[in-house]
């Protein structure tokens, strides 16, 4: 028989015997052979892989395995479709926050504390994405609720505790997350829909309230660029000289 080539190329690729495989792969592949079979999953003796296998063109194809290395750009949903799962989940984005996410003069990036990096807003397509907290599935602008289930599952709610955190674990879980800054999540006091505060979510029930307000990041001016200030700058040079020129 003829060596087989591995497919998972990005960390193995290798070619093999049909015989290093194991005796029932071996075997399977040699009853296939005679068959002319052209679909079955066999498994490379090199990384253990499973993988598909067409005995006709001699051909291993992935399978279950993606070369992690390729990046595959998400499909964006229109905003009617974006709206339609806010409206499943019943969840209402403050009306003037959700006109700013989508128009086209939304930023991103949003300093909060004094000299430390800003944080990064979520548009309205990563709001809307599913993600995983402790095993639990929630969009991710509720992802607060996936952290509040876990806690419950450590923490007695007591009037002690609410009296200290400001929050109690039910109240936090309504709460929308709009951004973030490396493990520190950012999210809107569902109390009077403009407080933001910072939930730490590799602290427990950690978090601290801002001076930044939601108004206040609707109605900021956008940070020119350092291009945009070269550009500027430039401008300002050449009109400069070409006064002096005149003159």
């Amino acid at each position: 028989m003829r060596e087989i080539n591995c497919p998972y190329y990005w960390d193995c690729g290798k070619n093999f015997n049909p015989s290093e495989m194991k005796k029932d792969d071996f075997e399977f592949l040699k009853s296939a052979t005679e068959k002319k079979i052209t679909f079955m999953f066999l498994h490379c003796p090199k990384c253990k892989r499973r993988y598909k296998f067409d005995t006709v063109k001699w051909e291993a194809d992935e399978f279950g395995f993606s070369d992690p290395n390729i990046v595959v750009e998400k499909k964006k949903k229109t905003t009617k479709q974006l709206m339609a799962i806010l409206n499943k989940a019943k969840i209402e984005i403050p009306t003037p926050y959700l006109e700013y996410l989508i128009k086209e003069n939304f930023n991103p990036k949003v300093s909060v504390f004094v000299d430390e990096d800003d944080f990064n807003l979520y548009n309205l397509n990563e709001l809307c994405e599913k993600v995983n907290v402790d095993g639990k599935s929630n969009l991710r602008i509720r992802e607060l609720k996936g952290y509040v289930d876990s806690l419950k599952e450590i923490i007695e709610e007591t009037p002690k505790r609410k009296k200290a955190h400001q929050f109690t674990l039910d109240e936090l879980s309504n709460c929308l997350t709009i951004g973030y800054e490396n493990t520190r999540i950012l999210f809107i006091d569902n109390r009077d829909n403009n407080s933001l505060w910072i939930f730490h979510s590799d602290g427990g029930d950690t978090f601290e309230i801002t001076s930044m307000k939601l108004d206040k990041i609707i109605v900021r001016k956008n940070k020119p660029d350092r291009a945009d200030l070269q550009s500027v700058s430039t401008k300002h040079i050449d009109k400069e000289r070409a006064k002096n020129y005149e003159n």
